[in-house]
């Protein structure tokens, strides 16, 4: 019996994110998409947004509160602080959530201390699950609110889950990311304009401050602790990570490149590959390759393409992840996400999936 259409609303549809949920919620065979908001763009065509969409659709921009009310399942793309108040609104009439922002990320304490102020509706964050999706399927299920991960975190934590999981992370991890320019978002800034950004590359947010470091600490303590037995409430250990991004002249893509050294020895680079082979196996958007990853590879797509080696010399295991921080970073695992929800098949509407 082919499942009823489900009807699905956006919050943010003028943003990159926006943009990407909409490319994915357009052909999805099961989904009406009820309504799009943007503050910036009230009233006015998608196309006054994204051209491409000229033709293909006749909507217009709505208002928040329609939005919320004429949907089943709201997505939203919108800032961190100002998404938690609409993410409660959503959950008090009755809809479930997938949250593109950082608000439900964290725990209240941690929110506080990386996003400088308190959270805005704590009372909602013991109902959250962190959306990566091949990690949290059992809890995504019958999640109200899924909180999407950030775009660093899930290649970071894409490369290194196996690694906790089997209790070869040591108590050194470091993570070097190198991030597009389009992982800042759309709001006109000088340090993204063209001029700036071509033919240079730079880090920021170095020496612990970027905002994604929790996120890859509670994922990696919580497979550590549990092995694929994953669960939602705080580990019981949690790695301390380095974290290092670069902004590289490119729209889209991130390149994580983490390194460890292991708390065993004797660790063949063929036994990673085999172990990391075993615990993705049965991931539709993972592709475990001998060869190393690049962008270009998962450029517009929704998967994650990884590989390990084994540095001999110095006894260090590097491992590698590539993803397309719009797609598998963002858009791409929230519609994930959607699917499992609701109970269709996974890559409904995804873009490189390996197999159906």
């Amino acid at each position: 019996m082919q499942p009823q259409q489900v009807r699905v609303g956006i919050l943010g549809g003028s943003g990159y994110g926006g943009a990407e949920l909409l490319r994915r919620l357009l052909q999805h065979p099961l989904v009406t998409l009820s309504g799009v908001a943007s503050r910036q763009y009230l009233g006015r065509p998608l196309a006054a947004a994204w051209p491409h969409l000229a033709g293909v659709t006749e909507a217009t921009f709505a208002d928040e509160a329609e939005v919320i009310g004429g949907c089943e399942v709201l997505f939203t793309a919108t800032p961190h602080g100002s998404t938690a108040l609409l993410v409660r609104q959503a959950l008090d009439a009755g809809k479930r959530v997938i949250d593109l922002s950082a608000d439900f990320r964290l725990s209240a304490e941690d929110y506080a201390r990386w996003y400088g102020q308190p959270h805005p509706c704590p009372e909602l964050l013991s109902t959250a699950v962190y959306g990566l999706t091949e990690l949290h399927r059992d809890e995504i299920r019958m999640a109200r609110l899924v909180a999407n991960p950030g775009c660093n975190a899930t290649a970071a934590n894409l490369a290194l889950a196996p690694l906790a999981a089997h209790g070869l992370l040591g108590e050194q991890v470091l993570v070097s990311i190198a991030a597009a320019a389009s992982g800042a978002g759309r709001s006109p800034e000088l340090g993204l304009h063209y001029s700036e950004v071509n033919e240079n590359v730079r880090p920021y947010k170095v020496a612990g401050t970027h905002r994604h470091i929790p996120e890859v600490e509670d994922t990696l303590g919580r497979a550590a602790t549990m092995g694929r037995r994953l669960k939602t409430h705080a580990p019981a250990w949690r790695p301390t990570i380095t974290f290092t991004p670069h902004l590289i002249p490119m729209t889209r893509g991130i390149l994580a490149s983490c390194a460890i050294y292991p708390t065993q020895d004797g660790v063949t680079e063929s036994e990673l590959l085999a172990l990391y082979g075993a615990y993705y196996r049965a991931e539709p958007l993972i592709l475990v390759q001998d060869e190393l990853p690049q962008t270009k590879a998962v450029f517009g797509s929704d998967r994650c393409l990884i590989t390990v080696r084994r540095d001999l010399r110095s006894g260090w295991i590097h491992s590698f992840a590539v993803i397309d921080n719009l797609g598998k970073g963002a858009a791409g695992q929230a519609v994930h996400n959607l699917n499992v929800m609701l109970g269709f098949s996974e890559t409904l509407a995804l873009l490189g999936a390996l197999w159906p």
